[in-house]
């Protein structure tokens, strides 16, 4: 009897139900989006790989300037050194004086054959030195050709351009060096390198399809 008594006093909880209920658009939106997310977050990380790609060219391009200008300043004398080069020492019997000399001074004091420095000339000066006389003697009056002489100053432009030329030469090197240790590059040559065997892997199997049975 008491058993019966109590199971008649206490209440029974009853539990809230959970209705769920889905919005089929954004249901529908979601199950089938999967790819247009993944090609949103492809175009994400090809435009901050873009972007950090410029920065590193940018990087690039100051560190090359900076290397140009302290190779320009060590090919250039320094004012401040340039006047111990030459110095005179006078003595009561001997008037002594000090100086570089170089291997194209001495040349040019001693005529001597001196350094390999070719100086070219134009293909016309060539051309006026071996024609002969009788070439001269068929030409007309008034159209003869004037050969100018040639003077130091064409050795002196093209000493200025190897000079020149040698610093370009070894900022390209220099930049290839970069470039080549530069992990944007080495990741655009990686992603590159990918995109051609894919397209390969795919002209392969186009040419599987093609091919008669």
């Amino acid at each position: 009897m008491y058993s019966k008594a109590k199971i008649r006093n206490t209440k029974v909880k009853k539990k809230n139900k959970v209705h769920l209920i889905f919005d089929e658009s954004k249901r529908r939106e979601f199950l089938t989006g999967f790819h247009k997310r993944k090609l949103e977050r492809k175009k994400k990380a090809k435009e901050k790989f873009e972007k950090q790609l410029k920065e590193e060219k940018r990087r690039l391009k100051a560190e090359a300037r900076e290397s140009y200008k302290k190779l320009v300043k060590s090919y250039t004398p320094i004012p401040e050194i340039e006047h111990l080069l030459t110095k005179e020492y006078d003595d009561k019997e001997v008037n002594v004086k000090i100086t570089e000399l170089s291997a194209n001074v001495l040349a040019k004091t001693n005529d001597w054959i001196g350094a390999n420095q070719p100086c070219y000339e134009s293909d016309q000066e060539e051309t006026n030195d071996g024609t002969t006389e009788e070439d001269n003697e068929e030409l007309l009056p008034g159209m003869e050709l004037v050969v100018k002489p040639t003077t130091s100053e064409n050795c002196t432009e093209t000493e200025e351009v190897k000079s020149k030329k040698e610093i370009k030469r070894l900022l390209k090197k220099q930049a290839t060096k970069n470039v080549q240790k530069s992990k944007m590059f080495q990741k655009k040559n990686r992603i590159e390198k990918q995109k051609q065997k894919k397209q390969n892997l795919k002209h392969k199997k186009m040419k599987g399809l093609k091919k008669p049975k």
